[in-house]
């Protein structure tokens, strides 16, 4: 195993542990791995940093990160000359072992015995949090360094920031040598698997399934999926990855050749023939009566927030959730223009307080708020009515008129096969709307907001955080616009018909 290509590492091992396509293509195929998305980035620049701050935990150390990730040489050779003077710490320390290498991201030695330390940006530890524990375990044994115990270290979800930043109670060290140990057999045999993998002249024939997302997305979704029609049963929802195998096995491939339906869930019946018929599904009477409810002066509200693994704002948790933006529209009557207002926090200080009190004033005149999915903006209103107490009646009350619009897709009043089995506001204002008014948004879901708002915590540019937080109050704006326009065209076309007339089209 001399050459670079059929080598291996801790991530690679994993990589094959997941799906040994992946490996495959990862040595052979580089360039056809999808580019990492704004929120992939994030979540690897989250994990960077998190894994930074734990070095505090045993300050003083000697860093052998390499300067690129092809110079892991280097990062040995620096590694090994510090474990022979029994150097205190080591930061990422590297270690190869019959050509597999693993850094580690803290080594500690004390009087002579060295213990490991692996940091995850999360509060628990998983399973395959252990198996990547266990490969770094096995190298760095088999290389000749006897480990007296090996640490997880994970974020203290209990830890609240009051001053300075206390790293030691933000982390949480828990020692996993027993589990590591019952993982070994599986480690050796893995890895003869992979390199086999690795010797083969030809590409794994492996399946697509739930090993493309689980436990984590692979980046190789692109080049496997490309030719996935979008009515594969692999697109079907609220059924397991087994249960699409198991389709596929009995030459079932499209939601067309679905046939018996007696096993599945209502909303996988109603998708199946949504898509077959290729027309919207409808339950008139209770779309009627859910749209008939809600009369103008009607709000339309979304808010964003991020959740900062490391708080930066006072008396916060870790991955606490944040609000830093909301739009409004509002619509005094039929034939009032439609008026919209929204707030944006900067990031240079805690603005909640700010926040909430500009939307209660946006929110004074009366009318319904209507919001898709009210768990986020519950959430955060009866989080901020703890928060600020001053205001609590207040907030309760603009609670109180918070009508969800999720509710007539989610209770499956209304299906449009274009939505192609998703329930998310962008989806069905695609369908229902027949255009994607977030095209010309940069920002396209608030996932992304989330990672985008994140990072601008670590970016000096004045004008790139401007450019950015306009970004966000663009695509803001959009999320309340599309669920304007589909309120009203959903209440149009309830309109259309005579409530003597109804009918259920199951």
């Amino acid at each position: 195993m001399s050459s670079k290509k059929n080598t291996l590492s801790k991530s690679t091992l994993i990589r094959s542990i997941q799906c040994s396509k992946s490996l495959y293509l990862y040595k052979n195929n580089y360039t056809l791995r999808d580019k990492p998305n704004t929120t992939q980035q994030q979540r690897f620049d989250r994990g960077h940093r998190v894994g930074k701050l734990a070095h505090q935990l045993f300050p003083g150390g000697k860093d052998c990160s390499p300067p690129n990730p092809f110079s892991y040489d280097e990062s040995i050779a620096a590694t090994k000359l510090l474990v022979q003077q029994q150097f205190p710490v080591i930061y990422e320390a590297a270690f190869r072992y019959n050509g597999i290498m693993a850094a580690l991201d803290i080594l500690v030695c004390n009087d002579g015995k060295y213990v490991a330390y692996e940091v995850k940006s999360s509060f628990r530890i998983s399973n395959t949090y252990l198996l990547d524990a266990a490969i770094q375990y096995y190298i760095i044994t088999k290389s000749g360094l006897p480990l007296e115990d090996f640490f997880i270290v994970t974020i203290d979800n209990e830890y609240e920031l009051n001053g300075e930043l206390n790293v030691q109670d933000y982390f949480k060290k828990t020692s996993v040598l027993p589990e590591i140990h019952e993982r070994i057999p599986y480690i050796e045999k893995c890895i003869d698997d992979a390199i086999k993998i690795l010797d083969s002249s030809s590409v794994p024939d492996v399946a697509i399934g739930q090993h493309c997302t689980k436990p984590y997305p692979c980046d190789f979704q692109g080049h496997c999926w490309k030719d996935i029609e979008p009515d594969s049963v692999w697109y079907l929802p609220g059924i397991s990855a087994q249960e699409k195998t198991n389709f596929v096995e009995k030459g079932i491939f499209t939601i067309h050749q679905i046939e018996d339906t007696d096993e599945l869930t209502e909303r996988q019946k109603v998708i199946i023939y949504s898509y077959q018929k290729q027309q919207p599904y409808i339950q008139h009477q209770l779309l009627h009566d859910f749209f008939d409810a809600i009369d103008y002066p009607v709000y339309f509200f979304d808010v964003e927030a991020f959740q900062p693994a490391i708080p930066v704002f006072q008396n916060t948790k870790p991955y606490g959730r944040i609000p830093f933006l909301y739009s409004l529209h509002y619509k005094k009557s039929v034939d009032a223009q439609l008026e919209h207002v929204n707030y944006i926090s900067g990031v240079d200080e805690d603005e909640r307080i700010h926040f909430i009190q500009h939307f209660l004033k946006a929110t004074e005149k009366e009318g319904k708020i209507l919001v898709f999915n009210t768990l986020m903006e519950k959430s955060i209103l009866f989080n901020m009515m703890k928060d600020f107490p001053q205001f609590k009646s207040q907030i309760f009350e603009r609670i109180n008129r918070i009508v969800d619009v999720e509710i007539p897709f989610k209770e499956l009043y209304y299906y449009h096969p274009k939505q192609q089995g998703s329930f998310s506001l962008k989806a069905i204002g695609n369908a229902v709307l027949s255009r994607d008014e977030f095209s010309s948004s940069i920002v396209k879901d608030g996932e992304e907001a989330m990672a985008v708002y994140n990072e601008l915590f670590y970016i000096d540019d004045k004008e790139l955080i401007q450019k950015k937080l306009n970004d966000l109050k663009l695509y803001c704006q959009t999320d309340t616009l599309v669920l304007f326009h589909v309120f009203e065209k959903l209440k149009l076309f309830i309109q259309n018909f005579k409530k003597d007339e109804i009918i259920n089209t199951q």
